[in-house]
């Protein structure tokens, strides 16, 4: 309750109680930003009302506004938690939407993307390049299906190889180790090399159907550009295989192309 407040107190033995050396708290040992003993409890002195403010400067010419303590409690910062990483069971999309939902619901396909390239199989031939001599005579076919970007590869028969033709993985959206990002079309074209199952595959070509799909598509797809292609063709242009009717296997295309500082 209101009355004397001493400066320093100490406990009595025998009575058990607080007693204190005579000493009280005057106007001026109480100023903000300062602290004063309350029966043994530090207590800071942050601010004061305009009335006091007012005693201190009048009086006591002190301006207690100096050294008022901002106490304000700072707004609570509520962190989005990351969902946990898939461990394999079922699809990505589907475990993460039974961590947002109680009911979840299943994942709604791009019906616009199913509509127009259904039934689409875009084929590529690969060869493993995992440095392994017995690995090098290996064939695979990567297929890339653009209505869901799911991906396959497919192990062609060769005679000798010690392996046998057949499914190599099966067919599911797979991530790209270089971009953390699902395969797309873009990053599957000849001359890439892809990692798929931890092997390494550098894709060597793909079939006519493929090439037409990534030529209607040049706007997504610069490097299927014919007329681009064409351009960087110019330097071997006059060679005589390049005018033969018939016209001229990829790979010689390509030999000739390096012979003249091309790469493609």
């Amino acid at each position: 309750k209101r009355g004397p407040l001493s400066k320093n107190t100490f406990v009595n033995a025998y009575p058990g109680m607080l007693s204190s050396d005579g000493g009280v708290y005057l106007p001026e040992d109480l100023k903000v930003g300062g602290t004063i003993n309350v029966w043994g409890r530090k207590v800071v002195l942050y601010d004061c009302d305009d009335f006091t403010q007012s005693f201190y400067m009048k009086y006591m010419d002190y301006d207690q506004k100096v050294n008022v303590i901002d106490v304000a409690e700072s707004p609570i910062k509520h962190l989005k938690l990351k969902p946990p990483p898939h461990n394999g069971v079922g699809t990505e999309e589907d475990s993460l939407i039974n961590c947002r939902m109680v009911q979840p619901k299943p994942h709604k396909p791009d019906v616009a993307k199913l509509m127009m390239h259904s039934g689409e199989n875009l084929r590529f031939e690969a060869k493993m390049v995992n440095g392994e001599p017995e690995d090098e005579c290996r064939r695979f076919v990567i297929a890339f299906f653009p209505d869901t970007d799911r991906v396959a590869v497919y192990e062609l028969q060769q005679r000798n190889s010690g392996h046998m033709a057949g499914k190599f993985r099966e067919k599911a959206r797979l991530k790209n180790p270089e971009t953390g990002k699902y395969f797309e079309l873009k990053d599957l074209y000849v001359g890439k090399t892809v990692n798929i199952c931890s092997q390494p595959f550098l894709i060597i070509r793909a079939d006519e159907h493929c090439l037409q799909f990534l030529e209607e598509h040049s706007d997504e797809f610069p490097y299927a550009d014919p007329r681009a292609c064409a351009r960087r063709l110019i330097s071997i242009s006059g060679e005589p295989e390049m005018l033969d009717e018939a016209g001229i296997d990829p790979d010689r295309l390509k030999e000739l192309a390096a012979q003249s500082g091309v790469d493609l």
